[in-house]
């Protein structure tokens, strides 16, 4: 499934919107974006979570990046900061599937696919909802 900036929700994919800190438009492309995936997969297992990665940081038990990866259970959601530590400039979230990988709609112009958790900067721990 493509990366749609603004893209889906509790329903599935859907349309984004305009524009990305990058300048990309999701309003043509049929797809999730970070936060989109986790809602639509979390909506799934009958969980509703707010629309932001920032404000699913709010969501269940925390796990604390100070615990590392290694805390981290299939299913928990890992978010990625600009200043881990500080919630509000949380700006990515995945969902972690084990052995040090993640299930991530990084960024425009790519699809939904897993990556390593160290993929992405600024690791800002989990949150664990299941």
């Amino acid at each position: 499934m493509p990366y749609s900036w603004g893209g889906g929700n509790a329903g599935g994919p859907s349309h984004g919107i305009c524009c990305s800190p990058s300048g990309k438009s999701g309003t043509s492309i049929n797809g999730y974006d970070c936060s989109g995936l986790t809602t639509y997969a979390y909506a799934r297992a009958g969980i509703r979570l707010p629309r932001t990665a920032a404000a699913q940081a709010g969501e269940g038990r925390r796990i604390p990046a100070s615990l590392g990866t290694a805390a981290l259970k299939p299913g928990d959601l890992v978010f990625f900061a600009h200043a881990p530590g500080r919630d509000a400039t949380i700006y990515h979230v995945g969902i972690y599937a084990g052995g040090g990988r993640m299930i991530n709609a990084a960024r425009p112009g790519t699809t939904v696919r897993t990556d390593p958790v160290s993929a992405m900067s600024g690791y800002a721990g989990g949150a664990r909802l299941l």
